[in-house]
């Protein structure tokens, strides 16, 4: 397929046709898949060259973090505007990312938050919000001898909580971090240093108690071009001796209409980024989580190849060339293709297509 930027004068015609031309492709050639039985994940597991459903369940946004103890906790999107009236932080735990058990609620909203700042907030944009009080996109990080989420609430905001028995069931306390915009907030630990992120670009340093985070000292993560990184769900890590910005999207522009993520790489952390690119396929507002073997995983839920919102890996190997960090995805369901990689060089060149400005990132003309 030719770039659907090969022409920029007629660039919004030629992305309309690509993008129809690529919606045919995709409903003829993509198949649902269940899950499978855990002899066969295992085998899957073992080998790392197949994505599959590694928790059946009912989950959006998943996010697998590993606990001292050896267990991986996963634990995502799980009430929402249609999501019954169970509103709060669900976790499961596994030993070998196959079999998961169901912890339930270590924190709910209309209980152990009743009194704090998620719940009080004044309400936002109320005539669009359905479900003021659901809350998105948990994450959970084992920090400083306990753990801690981050957490964020319909209609934009977003916050930490920490254990304070230093347990992943908790009970959990508000802390003084919190915001009244902005979704998807995230937790990076950098040496002694462990950095608050929220959005696809907001960037600051915590306190050392974790509990606070001084006046203005958010920064924004930039790139060189004209288009951003993505429009939620960042993500920071560090691989040898590289930075990792990670973001997620769906763009209506881009001919195959997938939730993806991008990412940039740098040698610091606050600056001096590559130029975005294309990480993983189908993976929008996945982590990224090495296994107890050394293998590289990213979790993944919203794509064609899914009946149904639930978690599951997608095997990638991570490596470094010509002082680069380069990630290796293993399904072809999932890896990004030359043509995907030329469609986002070209947006780093010319920015968002005329057409889209002012409409929501997702939108596709009928």
């Amino acid at each position: 397929m030719r770039s659907c930027f090969y022409d920029e004068q007629n660039m919004d015609k030629t992305i309309l046709i690509v993008c129809m031309l690529a919606g045919i492709s995709l409903s003829v050639y993509s198949q649902k898949e269940k899950e499978y039985s855990l002899e066969k994940k295992k085998e899957l597991l073992d080998k790392h060259e197949k994505a599959f459903i590694s928790m059946g369940e009912k989950i959006r946004d998943p996010y697998i973090a590993m606990g001292k103890d050896g267990k991986y906790y996963l634990t995502g999107t799980t009430a929402g505007t249609s999501w019954g009236d169970t509103v709060g932080v669900k976790v499961w735990y596994s030993d070998d990312l196959c079999s998961w058990n169901d912890m339930g609620y270590v924190w709910q909203l209309m209980d152990d938050g009743k009194n704090g700042w998620f719940f009080n907030r004044p309400p936002k944009d109320s005539g669009k919000v359905k479900n003021q009080y659901a809350v998105w996109a948990p994450e959970l990080h084992y920090m400083k001898n306990t753990w801690w989420i981050t957490i964020s609430r319909n209609g934009g905001g977003n916050g930490l909580l920490k254990s304070v028995s230093g347990k992943i069931q908790g009970p959990y306390k508000e802390t003084d971090v919190h915001y009244d915009k902005g979704i998807d907030s995230h937790l990076f630990k950098d040496g002694n240093n462990v950095y608050y992120a929220y959005g696809f670009n907001k960037l600051a340093k915590i306190d050392d108690n974790m509990e606070s985070i001084p006046d203005n000292a958010f920064m924004t993560l930039e790139l060189p071009g004209k288009h951003p990184m993505g429009y939620e769900g960042i993500l920071i890590m560090k691989y040898k001796d590289k930075y990792l910005w990670i973001a997620s999207g769906r763009y209506g522009y881009e001919p195959t209409n997938t939730y993806d993520l991008y990412y940039a790489v740098s040698d610091s952390l606050y600056s001096g980024y590559s130029s975005r690119r294309m990480m993983i396929k189908n993976a929008g507002h996945g982590n990224i989580v090495q296994d107890k073997n050394g293998k590289w995983w990213c979790t993944a839920f919203d794509h064609e190849y899914s009946g149904k919102w639930c978690c599951w890996l997608v095997p990638i190997d991570i490596r470094i060339e010509n002082d680069d960090v380069i990630v290796d995805v293993l399904d072809e369901r999932f890896k990004p293709t030359e043509e995907d990689q030329k469609v986002v060089k070209e947006l780093s060149k010319n920015g968002v297509p005329e057409q889209w400005k002012g409409k929501a990132h997702w939108w596709r003309p009928e």
